[in-house]
């Protein structure tokens, strides 16, 4: 009973507040509604279905600092754990496929997250350039999932390439996360979300200052070892 509840209070919560993302946003140019209403959207989902979720290491963090954060994906709960708990305006990289859906995909849009396009190269480097014009220009962070989709094992898949060039190129510090718990909550192929706890760890930012684009590949193994480390202390 309590998943189908859920389910409607998604729903509900997508057409209202969407609506007034989409509203607000053609006045709201840097989305100062949507990041109120982002939280506001998370917290009424995880309190219909009984989701608690637990943070350690904000500490490391500097709160008037833009970062790159970068987590393993385990389900679509991910960013509704992440959303209230990380006290920065955080945009995603959106698959350009979201933003037809309905309401939902134009407060997206509305929102400045930026639309990619996985299967385009071209477009893809587009998003990217897009990225470092809206965390310049509006002071944002982004929340980037490398393996690029969900897990369906819950275990990391490979990483992709994309957020690490941004990171280098804005010279912005990777902060490596690692969620836990979200797999079994919400597994693969279902829609009904189980209650239960979520589990949040925050690495310390990694500086650029180390690494370019011919030392990629070694950043990325070592943001990869360290969201591994993070995990397995959850």
């Amino acid at each position: 009973m309590r998943a189908y509840l859920t389910i409607i209070v998604i729903i509900i919560d997508t057409i209202v507040l969407g609506t007034a993302i989409v509203v607000a946003g053609l006045v709201d140019r840097g989305g100062r509604v949507y990041d109120i209403a982002a939280r506001l959207w998370a917290r009424a989902v995880r309190l219909s279905a009984g989701i608690k979720v637990e943070i350690k290491g904000l500490e490391h963090l500097d709160t008037k600092q833009s970062y790159i954060f970068m987590s393993n994906h385990q389900s679509h709960l991910d960013a509704v754990a992440y959303a209230p708990n990380l006290p920065f305006r955080i945009r995603f990289f959106v698959k350009k496929e979201l933003i037809n859906v309905p309401i939902f995909g134009q407060a997206l849009y509305m929102a400045r997250h930026v639309v990619i396009d996985r299967k385009n190269i071209e477009s893809a480097k587009k998003s990217i350039e897009k990225a470092k014009q809206l965390i310049k220009k509006y002071k944002l962070s982004v929340l980037i999932f490398p393996e690029g989709t969900r897990s369906t094992t819950g275990e990391m898949g490979e990483f992709k390439k994309g957020g690490f060039v941004l990171a280098l190129e804005t010279g912005l510090p990777i902060v490596p996360l690692a969620v836990r718990g979200s797999f079994e909550l919400l597994p693969p192929h279902t829609l009904k979300i189980k209650p239960g706890l979520i589990r949040l760890a925050v690495g310390e930012p990694i500086s650029m200052s180390e690494y370019t684009m011919d030392t990629k590949d070694a950043l990325i193994q070592r943001v990869r070892h360290t969201i591994e480390s993070l995990g397995s202390s959850l």
